[in-house]
């Protein structure tokens, strides 16, 4: 290996991090992420959503010229002063060789508040309509009797005979795993023949264990976002959580959403497997800390449940997702699907198995059959809207006599991409906003009462209802001109902007703002929701030849569950309906998975349910445009669908 190639030493601070690194390819945003360094970033460091800033302090020399990307998201004053973008910023391959010979490389990186990661707000609560005990998984106490010359049993006979009294299984059917086939004979003569023995749906024994381990029988339900990750520790004995443990998804550092991990995974040699092991890891360190938090051993989580997009189950199961990226956007497999848990790497008992939930389509995954189950929708008497707002939008209409579902490219602005000043829900971010109508003065509340470096999806929704009904945006998104002259407004030639925090309020070099791109990102997201929700209900209106009406709506996901719901409402994000059929019912997903851990009979359920479901592909349908157009204004083009806003009829229309 060349000189050039050694002894190459940054420093980051504050977090006092140093690494001596052997590759000249690799941006600082790469070094970050393989040393689990979260820092901001919506595009999975492809330089295209400038977050990811950081302040070269020293060594600048040994660095790359800055990139058209870095020109692009960042004043000429602040790269003289050393800030650069971590994806673009590589060591220079052309530093003279005489120079590191010299004097190796050391540079130092200081990376600010506003661009570390922290104190992420993950959504782990849900809202069901709760179900009874029947897991796959029992175990049996069992006094087995001792062999002797007149009755020379062999072990594994003598504990299905047992068995077969305690009602455990049938010894006809049954199959043992090689692993307790293994420990029989040991674990048999450690407790004077009393074992416990742990049964899959009646018909198979995954393990044996020495005495009375009746009470450690747990499972561990997961639901896999785009952004998070959540998992759920349940004794399957009494139901009872036990822990619940959470973490940003850190697929994260490959890209935002799905479309940009499916083109990770097509575009790059082992993609696949990189995204795959990061999220096996990361779900291993969910049952570590659960188990710690819990004081349980990992070898006795018997079980696991698995929801999430199609994306996201595809990756976590090691099975390509590329196909669900291109037309026709077929997946592996639509089923459900049990797997042995050390076949992906999953750290729980030995004979482990994971179930993972059906999908409904391409884009419309596990995480919607799980919204399905835990909402009960399906049995409901009054037509039901479901939205799972997330970092992707799945949409349900439904009720007892009828079910359609489908996905809506809402992007990713919720989630704080694509807005200059947008964030995810981490302290620091702006999450509840007012503004004066009369003074135009702005208050807000952040996460963790931290000085504000951002906004995240609640806060924006919060600002833009209170900016129109304070008529400094008119109906179609646009700045109130009579109001431009105020202190509030950033005026130039090429952008016009509203400040949210004054520069003095927040610990960053610029006031936090929301321009006009910023808000046309809103009016695209809640017009996709409120489009692809009116398309579906057109959808059963022209199928059954009747007049079909929301009469109540559940939000679901996190962004769902934080949200104010009476200005989502007011923004024409959802239907104008009365705040109370409005309920907030969390991570609706997760309870699903729950629920199909604790209860074996919700899994036929969920087949069950997937003859029932009718997908519609909304972005198809010859309306789709024109709807979503309309669906663009605030809070529609048609006032006609909001009639209990009659504040609309004051503020004007362009």
């Amino acid at each position: 290996m060349p000189r050039e190639d050694k002894n190459i030493i940054i420093d980051f601070e504050p977090i006092s991090r140093r690494v001596t690194i052997n590759s000249l390819d690799k941006s600082l945003y790469d070094i970050l992420t393989e040393i689990d360094v979260k820092i901001r970033s919506e595009c999975g460091g492809a330089g295209s959503c400038g977050k990811c800033v950081l302040k070269v302090q020293n060594g600048i020399d040994f660095l790359n010229e800055p990139t058209e990307a870095d020109h692009k998201f960042l004043s000429e004053d602040q790269i003289k002063d050393g800030f650069r973008l971590a994806c673009q910023t590589k060591l220079n391959k052309n530093i003279r060789k005489e120079l590191l010979e010299k004097k190796p490389p050391q540079i130092s990186v200081y990376l600010s508040e506003n661009t570390l990661i922290e104190d992420f707000t993950i959504l782990t609560s849900g809202i069901g309509k709760g179900v009874t005990l029947n897991p796959t998984i029992k175990k049996f106490l069992l006094n087995v009797k001792k062999p002797n010359l007149e009755t020379p049993i062999a072990d594994l006979e003598r504990v299905l005979e047992e068995l077969t009294l305690k009602g455990g299984l049938a010894d006809s059917e049954v199959q043992i795993e090689y692993n307790p086939l293994q420990k029989i004979p040991y674990v048999l003569r450690n407790e004077n023949e009393q074992i416990t023995a742990t049964i899959w749906k009646g018909q198979k024994i995954i393990d044996v264990e020495s005495g009375n381990q009746i009470e450690e029988s747990y499972g561990i339900a997961f639901d896999i976002g785009t952004t998070t990750l959540v998992g759920y520790l349940i004794n399957l004995n009494d139901q009872k959580i036990h822990a619940v443990h959470s973490k940003l998804n850190p697929q994260t550092s490959h890209g935002e959403d799905v479309i940009t991990r499916i083109s990770y995974i097509k575009d790059n040699d082992g993609g696949l497997q990189i995204l795959h092991t990061s999220v096996i890891n990361a779900l291993n360190d969910i049952i570590e800390k659960a188990c710690q938090k819990a004081n349980i051993n990992p070898s006795h989580i018997y079980e696991a449940t698995i929801v999430g997009n199609s994306v996201m189950h595809h990756i976590a199961l090691g099975l390509s997702p590329i196909n669900i990226g291109l037309s026709p956007y077929v997946p592996v497999l639509q089923q459900a699907i049990n797997i042995d848990a050390n076949e992906i790497g999953l750290n729980i008992s030995p004979n482990g198995s994971i179930h993972a939930l059906p999908l409904i389509a391409g884009f419309v995954g596990a995480d919607t059959i799980g919204v399905i189950l835990s909402s009960e929708i399906y049995k409901e008497d009054a037509l039901t809207l479901a939205i799972d707002i997330g970092t992707n939008g799945e949409i349900i209409v439904g009720n007892k006599d009828v079910l359609v579902t489908g996905s809506c490219a809402a992007g990713s602005a919720l989630e704080g991409a694509h807005i200059a000043h947008g964030m995810r829900a981490a302290g620091g971010a702006i999450e509840k906003v007012s503004v004066d109508p009369e003074t135009l003065n702005v208050s807000y509340q952040t996460i963790k009462n931290k000085r504000p470096i951002g906004m995240c999806g609640s806060g924006l929704i919060d600002a833009v209802a209170e900016m129109l009904r304070a008529k400094i945006l008119t109906r179609s998104g646009n700045f109130n001109k009579e109001l431009l002259d105020h202190e509030r407004f950033i005026v130039s030639e090429s952008k016009k902007e509203f400040i949210i925090a004054f520069e003095n309020e927040t610990p960053l070099d610029s006031p936090i703002t929301l321009s006009l791109q910023d808000i046309r990102q809103i009016q695209m997201a809640k017009g996709a929701f409120y489009s692809g929700a009116r398309l579906l209900i057109k959808h059963l209106n022209n199928k059954y030849n009747k007049k079909f009406k929301i009469e109540q709506i559940y939000l679901a996901g996190a962004f769902g569950n934080y949200i104010d719901k009476d200005n989502a409402r007011f923004i024409g994000m959802i239907p104008d309906i009365d705040s109370d059929k409005i309920f907030q019912i969390g991570n609706a997903a997760g309870i699903g998975a729950q629920y199909c851990l604790i209860n074996m009979d919700q899994r036929a359920e969920a087949t069950q349910l997937l003859e029932r479901i009718e997908y519609v592909e909304i972005a198809v349908n010859e309306r789709f445009q024109r709807e979503y157009a309309e669906a663009m204004y605030f809070p529609h083009m048609n006032l006609d669908y909001f009639p209990n806003l009659k504040i609309y009829d004051t503020i004007a229309k362009r």
